[in-house]
């Protein structure tokens, strides 16, 4: 063997020594693990499969932040509209991108070219411009109404345009009439779809999160109530079926994340993690109403959104949940498949109607905000922070990067090995990176690239308690590879167990099958092993019972480690030095003895915690912590002094009891063993360890007997009787 290699492991294992005895490993397996990190470049699918994505090109790139809604005409144009302050690009594969059109306006939400016209719809004044040919556009249509949410053409050329404040549908003919189509209770139509077969037009409101059904006479129905407050996207399938998305603070189902605020009139978003937004004031006619929460287009709900399958009789399917990406855009393919265009993380997911997804593809720019089909299977999207334009292509690009990611060893770890499954041509190079941040900076070391899974897959990245990985995919040709399943091993520094408290049960609590429960959990694992102990349940402590003299205590440890921890038990009395040991190789979390084997006092018990049963006797660590001080106290209160007199017409007992370590908690008397009846001291607290009692007895006569009976805060109980003379 070469002596480099020789001296290499002789390294490592002076390392290992250090450290805990069995390796932890960090899977990527599913969908759901690997979608935590970053995919540029790279396509994650239903089966937790990366590959290289479809390439993608950027067509414009616009000097306004954010884009909002994009159309197409015949001639090949596209039209994007964003703000701020609101604009209109034109892009064209003949000639480098145009303004057609700009305002001091905010925004521009929604876009429509329908027979060499394009209608463009402004915020938050609510105005409608049409511009034709090289004509500077000119106002079409303004409703009483502070947003235009979405233009739907009909085949006719006439328009169904969707307000806010108020909700409401209007149609527009080409010659500028209007009609109110339809007047919601809700404040806000979001969104408009017409199903060219039936002639059926749908909407998506704000508020209460309907999905209104409107014929072409007018007549209205409700086709669903989502559980959330807004319908912000919809597309029509198949056989009438309707796909939409919802999104913000559900409204029925638990757990949820709330919609965020956002931030309207003119304003840009406060920081780049809560995305663009748009400030919506609401008013009446009576007063002024506070400002409400409003979401820009696409964007309601931070880290909530759905997606809903409905068909025509309004029977509805949820084919996608998430709490971290937020619907900006939806597109129908030809396949049947939707597109989704989503945000934060800027990503486009392909949902199957089986609920299935794949994660397409990941850009930059925080938001996909709308989506258009182009020739030759290819898609247009835009995009905002930063607004640019687009072109998803057909074809896979030729490099791509996963980036995982943080894994936290909880402790300085050793890395070991990472290993992936890896399935036809393309190169796949693994690399990782470690530091003791949990968020990468300057002080993580640089990249390292990882040996292949046939050579070990060994991880040369220090030891340090947080590590990352990176894939970098190549494609050779036409052919990409397949990675799945990837394993990182690491091995932690131990640490010493922590006790976080010892909590001392009342006097008389007993849990008497807690030795039992806390024996066959140490039986368990004396196999040696180090299982996680998040795997572990805790035995039980059982049922709590009352028993005399019984004394419990119960407590919370911890190990970064998830060693199997075992405890030892220990009582002393104040003002000893000498430990007493109750217990030892204990496994459980609840202790009850007998306190009657000891002398009244004051004691404290000391716990000390081990992981020997998961680490090698060289490498165990323990801790341990001592108790409050409580009262072990069986001793009955003292009764002296038990005198009945006659006082008028009635007997007067009075009496003195004491106790040496607890309060005296409550006292009562009988007459001739009738029922006992509660008494107070004199002073009428029962606070300290010395009270004077006084009564009249009540019923008592010459030669009744009167037994009194006092109860210290232990528990015990002194009697003392008298016989009246």
């Amino acid at each position: 063997m070469p002596i480099k290699k020789i001296t290499s492991i002789v390294t490592l294992i002076l390392a290992l020594a250090l450290f805990a005895a069995s390796p932890q490993f960090k899977t990527f397996l599913t969908q759901d693990d690997l979608e935590d990190g970053k995919a540029f470049g790279i396509s994650i699918d239903a089966l937790g499969q990366m590959r290289l994505a479809p390439a993608v090109q950027e067509r414009l790139r616009a000097t306004v932040p954010y884009l909002w809604c994009a159309a197409s005409d015949a001639q090949g144009n596209v039209y994007v509209g964003g703000g701020n302050p609101a604009v209109v690009l034109r892009a064209n594969e003949k000639s480098k991108p145009d303004t057609v059109f700009s305002s001091a306006e905010v925004a521009v939400f929604a876009l429509a070219a329908v027979q060499n016209n394009l209608y463009i719809a402004t915020a938050p004044d609510g105005q409608v411009y049409r511009q034709s040919g090289a004509a500077k556009a000119q106002p079409f249509f303004k409703p009483e109404a502070k947003y235009i949410w979405s233009i739907v053409p009909r085949p006719d050329g006439a328009l169904y345009v969707a307000t806010g404040e108020p909700g409401r549908i209007y149609l527009v003919q080409p010659n500028g009439k209007s009609d109110l189509f339809f007047q919601s209770e809700e404040k806000h139509i979001r969104s408009l779809a017409l199903d060219k077969s039936s002639g059926n037009l749908y909407a998506g409101s704000s508020g209460n999160g309907y999905l209104y059904r409107l014929t072409a006479t007018g007549t209205v129905s409700v086709l669903y109530d989502a559980a959330f407050p807004e319908i912000h996207q919809l597309a029509i399938g198949r056989d009438g079926v309707v796909y939409a998305a919802a999104a913000g603070e559900a409204k029925s189902l638990p757990g949820l994340i709330p919609t965020p605020v956002a931030n309207l009139e003119g304003a840009e978003a406060d920081s780049e993690e809560e995305g663009p937004a748009i400030i919506i004031s609401a008013t009446s006619d009576d007063q002024p109403a506070p400002p409400m929460v409003m979401t820009a287009p696409g964007q309601a709900g931070k880290g909530v959104s759905a997606v809903y399958r409905i068909s025509p009789e309004g029977v509805a399917k949820n084919l996608w949940n998430s709490r971290q990406d937020r619907i900006h855009s939806m597109l129908l393919e030809a396949s049947g498949s939707l597109l989704i265009g989503t945000g934060d993380r800027g990503r486009v997911y392909r949902l199957a109607d089986d609920g299935t997804r794949t994660l397409l593809l990941q850009v930059e720019p925080a938001q996909i905000t709308a989506m258009l089909t182009a020739p030759n299977e290819q898609y247009l999207f835009t995009t905002s922070n930063a607004g640019t334009l687009q072109m998803l292509s057909a074809g896979g690009r030729e490099k791509g990067e996963y980036l995982s990611e943080v894994i936290d060893a909880n402790v300085p770890a050793q890395w070991g090995a990472a290993n992936w499954l890896q399935s036809g041509e393309g190169q796949a190079r693994l690399f990782t990176r470690s530091g003791n941040t949990g968020k990468p900076d300057k002080t993580w070391s640089d990249w390292a690239a990882v040996q292949g899974p046939s050579t070990g897959g060994a991880i040369t990245s220090p030891g340090a308690r947080f590590l990352q990985w990176k894939l970098e995919m190549t494609a050779n040709g036409k052919n990409t590879a397949t990675i799945k399943r990837v394993q990182v091993s690491y091995l932690q520094k131990n640490v010493a167990p922590e006790i976080a408290a010892i909590n001392i049960y009342n006097p008389g609590d007993a849990f008497p099958e807690a030795k039992e429960q806390a024996a066959n959990h140490l039986s368990d694992g004396q196999d040696g092993g180090s299982p996680s102990a998040k795997n572990i349940p805790l035995p039980e402590a059982g049922r709590k019972t009352f028993q005399k003299g019984a004394q419990s205590i119960n407590w919370q440890a911890r190990d970064d480690n998830n060693d199997r921890l075992i405890y030892r038990l220990e009582i002393r009395a104040v003002g000893e030095n000498a430990w007493r040991e109750l217990a030892k190789d204990y496994a459980g979390a609840v202790y009850s003895w007998d306190s009657q084997a000891l002398p009244d006092g004051e004691y404290q018990v000391r716990l000390t915690a081990s992981d020997r049963r998961s680490n090698p006797p060289n490498l165990a660590l323990e801790s341990e912590k001592i108790s409050e001080i409580f009262v072990i106290d069986n001793t009955p209160p003292e009764i002296k002094n038990l005198v009945v007199q006659k006082n008028g017409a009635q007997w007067q007992a009075s009496f003195e009891a004491s106790d040496q370590l607890s309060r005296l908690k409550e006292a009562w008397y009988t007459v001739d063993a009738s029922a006992w009846q509660l008494i107070y001291p004199t002073d009428n607290v029962s606070d300290q360890r010395r009270e004077t009692y006084q009564f009249m007895a009540a019923n008592a006569k010459a030669a009744s007997i009167v037994a009194v009976k006092v109860v210290d805060a232990n528990g015990n109980s002194g009697f003392g009787k008298v016989m009246i003379k």
